[in-house]
């Protein structure tokens, strides 16, 4: 196949309203995620305080469920991270192959300090460290009961 003939079967150019939005999907793509993340900070932080509250008042069983639902559901928000992560690396794609002022920017931005992890600290951290907190959180109950 000679050049002529593969310049042939490139696709044309996206329009500007195409570049726009693409742009807008890469962006929502990355809103998605961002909003997510604040309904399971904030779906924890209710779960967290209602295990501690009911420490003094629930059976035992009912906040070591509370915590294993806390745990699982930690889980649960990484796995929807990973999946929207897959979104985002495609949005990027399209958005990096089509606009060369994308590929500038990441060109010219600072990857040092956590940047250089990309968004992995954000997307698998975060729902990491609350695993922890609820694997700790059972460990210490569970201890608590056992020795009282």
């Amino acid at each position: 196949m000679s050049a002529e003939d593969a310049a042939d079967d490139a696709p044309p150019p996206l329009s500007q309203h195409e570049l726009d939005r693409l742009w807008e999907l890469a962006l929502h793509e990355e809103r998605v995620l961002n909003e997510r993340s604040g309904y399971f900070l904030i779906a924890h932080a209710m779960l967290l305080v209602f295990a501690v509250t009911a420490i003094e008042n629930l059976n035992p069983a009912a906040v070591l469920a509370t915590i294993i639902i806390g745990a699982v559901m930690s889980l649960f928000w990484f796995l929807v991270n990973r999946r929207q992560q897959d979104e985002m690396k495609t949005a990027v794609m399209l958005v990096r192959d089509q606009l060369p002022g994308y590929t500038a920017y990441v060109k010219a931005r600072s990857n040092s300090g956590l940047r250089k992890f990309g968004p992995a600290v954000f997307i698998y951290g975060i729902p990491i460290a609350v695993t922890f907190i609820w694997v700790v959180f059972a460990a210490e109950r569970l201890f608590v009961w056992l020795t009282s």
